[in-house]
């Protein structure tokens, strides 16, 4: 019988090679799953034992943390409610024309210099109080009001004078990321004294260093003759736009009572019904001009405006992060659980070097 007869079976070496190199790669993935996960649960087991060792370490040393932060957390209350001057704040929420928001925050930064180098003498002088009372002043800052309805508006207002290309170019995000303070319409004036009377009187200095300032003078006065001219030439427009709309009126009601074919009469109504409604339509786009024209005269009637000023008598300071009573509890903890730690450290070194 001959032994290549299709009936006999025979196996392709090949196939068997195929086959050992299929079952070799099956084995390395299968110890690279399990070295991965071997090496996920070791660190799962590290954070596990430290984790106990920790909660060991607290359990026996408890007491003396507790200890420690009572002790602490008493003595900062004696510093806070007993030695420590009681702080107040107050603020005022300004509205800066003309750019003036610039004047301000330099004016801000001069008068808190003059609060860290103790130039109590300058700093009475400029915002007319006494020695004694600018002592008391501990902090000033300014900074803008913001919320995203003003960002929004500072957006539309910014890209109502830029073309479409230009437009593309700047997105709200990077706009919102990069708005220097002067495009902000309120800005807040904090200052923190330990006097609670003084605040009434920084009010008028703080505003009268920026509107004696010759520059924003002129610039207001320059607003306000372009305002009132603007104003001046809309009501004498809107005069005459109505002096015509009651002349279409007349010739519509005149045409009306002729007696015309009633195609003749429809195209005579129908052509000074049109007219009408154009000088109507101006009209009304003067009279929206006109309210934004009074608007602003109000809002640009002076330098700088007064939103909300301070308080006749200041609040107190409620900063919990600043309060000596709950820095000694985590100052005096924290103090004795690094000084138990560094003991078993050296006792540990001791031990080591014996």
């Amino acid at each position: 019988m001959n032994k290549n007869e299709p009936g006999q079976n025979s196996i392709n070496p090949e196939s068997k090679e195929d086959d050992i190199d299929i079952g070799q790669l099956f084995t390395l993935i299968g110890k690279g799953f399990s070295n991965i996960f071997n090496f996920i649960s070791t660190i799962f087991k590290t954070l596990f034992y430290w984790v106990v060792l920790f909660i060991l370490f607290v359990r026996d040393n408890f007491a003396k943390i507790i200890l420690a932060a009572v002790l602490g957390g008493v003595l900062g209350g004696i510093y806070q409610y007993g030695i420590k001057e009681k702080q107040y704040e107050s603020s005022m929420t300004v509205e800066p024309n003309f750019g003036s928001a610039l004047q301000l925050y330099k004016n801000i930064d001069y008068y808190l210099s003059l609060v860290k180098q103790d130039d109590y003498e300058r700093l009475a002088s400029s915002l007319g109080i006494t020695q004694e009372e600018a002592k008391r002043i501990t902090h000033i800052e300014a900074k803008p009001y913001s919320n995203e309805n003003q960002v929004l508006i500072s957006y539309k207002n910014f890209i109502k004078a830029l073309d479409t290309n230009t437009v593309k170019l700047i997105n709200y995000e990077d706009f919102s990321e990069e708005l220097p303070i002067e495009s902000y319409k309120y800005h807040i004036i904090r200052f923190v004294s330990t006097d609670k009377y003084i605040f009434s009187k920084l009010e008028s200095p703080i505003i009268n260093s920026i509107v004696r300032n010759v520059y924003y003078d002129k610039l207001k006065k320059t607003a306000t003759s372009n305002l009132n001219s603007r104003k001046s030439a809309l009501e004498s427009s809107m005069i005459e736009l109505d002096s015509l709309r009651s002349l279409y009126k007349k010739v519509l009601l005149a045409e009306t009572e002729k007696e015309h074919s009633g195609t003749n009469i429809f195209m005579s109504d129908r052509a000074s019904h049109t007219k009408e409604v154009e000088v109507f339509d101006k009209y009304m786009l003067m009279n929206e001009e006109l309210i934004d024209v009074n608007k602003k005269l109000t809002a640009e009637n002076e330098v700088i405006n007064v939103v909300s000023s301070f308080n006749s008598i200041g609040m107190k300071v409620k900063t919990w992060y600043k309060n000596y009573a709950i820095m000694g509890v985590l100052g005096g903890s924290i103090f004795m659980f690094l000084f138990i730690i560094f003991k078993e450290l050296y006792k540990l070194k001791f031990n080591f070097k014996k």
